[in-house]
């Protein structure tokens, strides 16, 4: 049907009310195309209508039997509403349905990994390398060697390599070699992941659109925009009920840990890493003063502050989030501390802190999604770790009272003492059970999942010296040349 196909159209460039308008008139027309009713659960997911989303899902699915991607879609949306098992379930029926399709396993396998069921996941993994290879086999395989007993291993490695000779398209190549390094690494071969992880870097960062150095000008915006008149203005008297909690800080620096510690705690909750500010809060501040972030800061009415404010409790309200403490564990939240402050005067941030190559390191050997120049280049990254260094020396000139810095290496070193020190700085009193969160069943979707489902180990803060001499030349890749050149 001509409509249908304009209506997907529309939906790929994201005009949604075109593409709405377009699939409910194929719906008058046949109440049960499976098509259009898809195309509206898709619409209404975009739009975080979640409860509309599975009303149109589910009766997609029921007119679309053999197809996948309607049932994942399912499953997105239970989750989106809080109901895991509903999910679980959806998960369930289509690999049961689609038992030699590697996407239905990834899916399922993934549900169960961000859930803590490790051994479930991995045996799904497992059994989705039975299925024909595709894309999908390399983020498999990328799990499994992680999770899986040492003997596995050289299997792994192999069907990897024969994987690295088949994948042309760039965002593959990087996550078999990100694979094929992790093996190594566990089988001992630490020269050859070392080569492989500079493979995977040098091959991501081909695919960013720009570079650290062009951030640094925003940063310096953000202290002009933040400095003392700013911080001088009278804000308002808030009194909220809920205690916001800011974990910022580098990427790898322990959030996802420390996280999962504070939520077994009886009255803290989590949004996880949510973008509220920078997805909602500053673009209607961008709006309403018409001018860029830092720049709309400059001009915050009682009245933009009170929108702002009730966009995050909507955001708690959606997440379900019930409890005393709130904590939002977005990283690169160190950016909003000035816009934090005016909205949540009382607010408490957590400054995470770790040793700056182990940190590199830590970056530079896992893969991040995101083609951003700082996770995939060691000199890229101390780039931004001096930036984000700055920025933080500079919010705590003037916010002194609402930083607490923290260590990772505190934090492992003496986890009761540094929580009990964490709980305190949150007015709230310690609680055992922090100190059992691998046992734990609450979500984790960063790539800390299956870390944070063991108990604490001192094995990272020792990994990274084994490639100490390559972390050194890396990040300063101008001094070390100039060394080199004047002691050749």
């Amino acid at each position: 049907m001509l409509l249908l196909k304009r209506a997907n159209e529309l939906l790929a460039e994201n005009k949604l009310r075109e593409a709405e308008f377009m699939y409910k008139s194929v719906l008058k027309q046949s109440p049960n195309n499976g098509a259009a009713l898809f195309g509206v659960g898709r619409i209404c997911m975009r739009l975080e209508q979640y409860d509309n989303a599975i009303y149109y899902l589910k009766r997609a699915c029921e007119h679309l039997p053999k197809m996948l991607e309607p049932l994942f879609a399912l499953a997105d949306a239970f989750l989106a509403v809080g109901s895991p098992v509903d999910a679980k379930t959806v998960l369930e029926y289509t690999l049961s349905i689609a038992k030699h399709n590697a996407q239905a396993h990834y899916q399922l396998g993934q549900f169960y990994l961000d859930y803590g069921f490790l051994e479930q996941a991995e045996n799904v993994f497992k059994a989705g390398l039975d299925c024909p290879h595709g894309a999908v086999t390399a983020f498999m395989l990328y799990e499994l060697v992680q999770m899986s007993k040492p003997a596995a291993l050289p299997d792994y490695l192999a069907m990897l390599t024969k994987l690295e000779d088949e994948f042309e398209a760039p965002r593959l190549k990087t996550v078999v070699y990100y694979a094929k390094a992790k093996c190594q690494e566990r089988l001992g071969d630490y020269d050859a992941a070392q080569e492989n992880f500079a493979l995977a870097n040098d091959t991501q960062l081909l695919l960013s659109e720009f570079r650290t150095s062009d951030m640094l000008p925003f940063f310096e915006s953000i202290k002009q925009h933040c400095g003392q008149s700013f911080f001088n203005r009278p804000s308002d008297i808030v009194k909220t009920t809920f205690i916001p909690v800011f974990i910022v800080g580098l990427p790898r620096t322990g959030s996802t840990l420390l996280e999962q510690m504070l939520v077994q705690h009886s009255h803290v909750g989590t949004l996880g890493e949510n973008t509220v500010i920078s997805d909602q809060i500053v673009p209607y501040l961008c709006m309403r003063n018409n001018s860029a972030f830092p720049a709309c800061l400059d001009q915050l009415s009682n009245a933009m502050l009170d929108h702002c404010r009730i966009l995050y409790v909507d955001e708690i309200k959606r997440y379900r989030v019930s409890e005393e403490v709130v904590i939002n564990k977005l990283p690169a939240n160190f950016q909003n501390l000035g816009l934090i402050y005016k909205l949540f005067p009382e607010a408490k941030i957590i400054h995470l802190t770790r040793n700056l190559k182990a940190t590199a390191w830590s970056v530079y050997s896992n893969h991040f999604a995101e083609n951003e120049p700082y996770f995939c280049s060691l000199s890229e990254f101390a780039l931004y770790a001096q930036a984000q260094s700055d920025l933080m020396t500079h919010f705590k000139t003037f916010m002194k009272n609402n930083i607490y810095t923290l260590s990772y290496e505190q934090l492992i070193a003496e986890p009761e003492k540094t929580i009990k020190r964490c709980l305190g700085f949150m007015y709230q009193k310690y609680e055992p059970e922090c100190l059992a969160f691998h046992k734990s069943k609450k979500p984790v979707h960063t790539l800390s999942k299956a870390q944070v489902r063991k108990p604490i180990s001192t094995a990272p803060l020792e990994r990274w010296q084994r490639y100490d001499t390559f972390i050194e030349t890396m990040m300063n890749p101008e001094q070390n040349a100039q060394t080199t050149q004047a002691n050749p």
